[in-house]
Parts: structure tokens; sequence; C-alpha cells
């Protein structure tokens, strides 16, 4: 992972070799690719609040100075000046939430296979990582998380605030510092000026304070409607990469149901094997072979989808389809092999048994036992009848995934 620092030369910034966390080697091992989602909508507003306490924090001194000199002269100046940086600033929040939303839209989902990274809408070889030093570092520069780290945001911007009201009552230390000073030497001996000054600074504060909490109001309002864009805007241009994710994940599921399935089809068929194929059993069992079949056809749709979907992209450049294939092979066709087999080993037992009850009914002459066993060869025919119907359709669905 990353550990550099801000200060670390380009060299030392970005690796020859980039080091997967264990979670992102087993995705890119199972299934050759993985959806790092980098950037969130929530960061970007969190990083326009951390750079307005910078500002606050790095002009809080010269405009207090400027603004309470000009503030002696006339009141009228003092407010024209605190209002014309609140006005400034107004618009430079405005630009930076742009720009970051920008960034954002480059830099939100990082896409890694066993050979490639795709980082702001480049496509680069593991082995020459560092040509992405630029978007890497900016991303570092903006939002203080390296890629597959925790994001330092939160506490730089408490950090910040917490400086920002030192800086509040440092003010008022330097003005009865520097008064004392200018006494001692004889500047001035009139204490009215002190107490314009401290009533002027007070003012300052209050509005700088007031602004701040106006600030925060209007930035929780703002971020939340550019959070809103930007999510929007992420899945419309994204739209590939979350459509490849999300199929990935759909397949994980249907692997997860498919092999549960199975499990409960094998004991219903040990089941009914056991007692003679009864009614209650073989409803049970035609539910499940018609549940599986269902879930066979989503997945294999689910398959074809996605390696349309990868191949019309560009992240075809990057993937590994011998992987995926492996991968296809293990979650999908691997149980529904098993299940078919299972249903092909089930039909020759109830083949066998139709011949068993056909010899037993030819060989009785008693009628009562010819019903019973009548009624058991109907039972034995349907499921014949049901599984040979279904084995075709899962044949079907593994042609299409070998495909």
């Amino acid at each position: 992972m990353f550990t550099r620092t801000r200060k670390s030369s380009e060299a030392d910034i970005t690796p020859q070799v980039l080091n997967f966390p264990k979670k992102v080697q087993e995705d890119i091992s199972d299934r050759g690719f993985h959806l790092y989602k980098w950037i969130s909508p929530e960061e970007v507003k969190l990083s326009v609040e951390r750079d307005f306490l910078r500002v606050i924090k790095k002009i809080w001194l010269p405009l207090a100075v400027i603004s309470i000199v000009f503030g002696l002269i006339t009141p009228y100046l003092f407010f024209g000046i605190v209002f014309l940086w609140v006005f400034l600033m107004f618009l430079y929040l405005g630009f930076l939430s742009i720009r970051r939303s920008s960034l954002l839209s480059k830099s939100a989902f990082v896409v890694l296979t066993d050979s490639s990274i795709s980082l702001g809408w480049k496509i680069q070889k593991l082995s020459e990582i560092s040509k992405l030093h630029p978007e890497i570092s900016q991303v570092w520069e903006t939002f203080e998380e390296w890629l597959f780290e925790e994001s330092r945001l939160s506490g730089s911007k408490q950090k910040l605030g917490k400086e920002v009201m030192t800086q509040l009552f440092w003010g008022y230390e330097k003005i009865f510092s520097w008064s004392n000073r200018f006494w001692r030497i004889g500047w001035w001996d009139d204490a009215r000026i002190v107490l314009v000054l401290i009533w002027l600074y007070t003012l300052y504060v209050g509005i700088m304070s007031v602004v701040y909490f106006i600030w925060v109001l209007f930035l929780w309002f703002f971020g939340k409607i550019i959070t809103w864009i930007n999510t929007k805007f992420l899945i419309w241009k994204g739209n590939t990469v979350l459509k490849i994710n999300d199929l990935f994940w759909k397949l994980d599921i249907a692997s997860e149901d498919i092999k549960a399935e199975k499990k409960s089809l094998t004991h219903f068929l040990s089941e009914a094997q056991k007692n003679e194929w009864k009614d209650g059993l073989l409803l049970e069992i035609n539910w499940w072979i018609k549940n599986i079949n269902t879930l066979a056809q989503s997945a294999t749709l689910s398959v074809l989808e996605l390696r349309n979907t990868i191949t019309q992209s560009k992240y075809k450049e990057m993937f590994s389809f011998d992987v995926y294939n492996g991968w296809i092979k293990k979650q999908i066709s691997k149980p529904l092999e098993q299940i078919k087999e299972l249903l092909e080993n089930n039909l020759l037992l109830l083949k066998n048994s139709r011949s068993e009850l056909e010899q037993e009914i030819s060989d009785t002459s008693r009628v009562e036992h010819q019903s019973a066993l009548e009624l058991s060869l109907q039972r034995v025919e349907m499921q014949i009848r049901d599984t040979t119907q279904f084995i075709p359709m899962l044949e079907e669905s593994l042609q299409k995934l070998q495909s």
C-alpha cells in the first residue's frame, strides 16, 4: 500500500510495483477484475469545508488588521472590507467545488486487473505505474487519501477547526500585548483607543463567526446538491464499470443460490428414493428443479451480458479472459454440471425402478397389490418425464456458458 508523505519525491511517491490489499488480490486472482471505489462525492464536500477553514486560518490575522485599521477611519470601510472578503470567498468556494467535482469524475473509481490499472480515463500496465504519478499525487493533495488507504480529510478538518479557534483568542492576546508595549514607550496613553481596538476586533470576530456558521450551513446544503449531482454524474459517466461490477455481484449471488438449491435438491431426491416417490416429495422435487432452471437461465443471461459489456468497453485491453472464464466455470458452470450429473444419475435410478415395478406388476396376481404397484409406476414415470424435460434445459445453459 502507499505509505509515502506529501513531501516525498516523485520516485518515492509512486512505487514501481503496486501492492494490493488481500481482498483486492483475492478478487483479481479469482475473477480477473476488481473495482476500487477511491473517492466519494461526500469527500468532495468535506474537502471544500477543509479548504474553507484553511483560507480562514491564513487570512484571519491580515484581514483583521486591515479591517480594524480602516475601521478606525470609518465603520463603512470596516464592513466593506469584511463583506468584500465574504463575497470573494463565495466565488472561490463555488469554483473550488466545480474543480473538485471534475477531479471526482476522473478518480472516483480505479479498475484493477492482474496486469493493468485504469485511473483518470487512462489505462497503464502495473509495471508502468509511475506514469500515473500526476493523477495519484493530485488525488492525495486534494483529498488526503492514498490508494487503498483511509482518508485523512476528517482529521485534517478537525485540526484546522481547533487552530482557527486558537487564532481567535490569540488576537485578543496580541491587542493587549501591543497596547502594553506602546503604553510603556509612550506611543499612546488613552485607554479609549484600546477599547476601540477590542470593540472592533470583537465585532470582527462576531461577523466572522456568524459568517463561518452561515458558511457551514451553506456548505452543508450546497454540499448535498454537489453530492447529488456528482453521484448522478458518476452513475452516467461510470455506467460501464458500475454495470460490470454489478453483474459480477449478481453472478456471485446466483452462484450461492444455485449451490443452495443443489443441496436441497440432493436431499429431496434421497428422501424420494427412500419413500418410493410419493406425491408430496415429487411436487417438492419438481419445484426445486424448476427453480434451478430459472436460476441457470438468469445466470446465463448475466454471463453473456457481462462478457459483451467487457468486450465492448475499453477495459477489454486490460482484462484477462482466461481468469474470467475460470471464475465463470467455478461459480456457475461447475455447480450446474453437478446438478445435471445428479439428475442424470437420478434418471437412471428412476428407469431402473420403472423396470422393477413393471416386472413386479407382471409377476403379481393379486389385484390390490397390482393397483399399488401401478400407482407407484405412475409416479416414477411422471418423474422420468419431468427430469427428461429439465436436463436439456440445463444442457442448453451450459452450452451458452461454454460458447
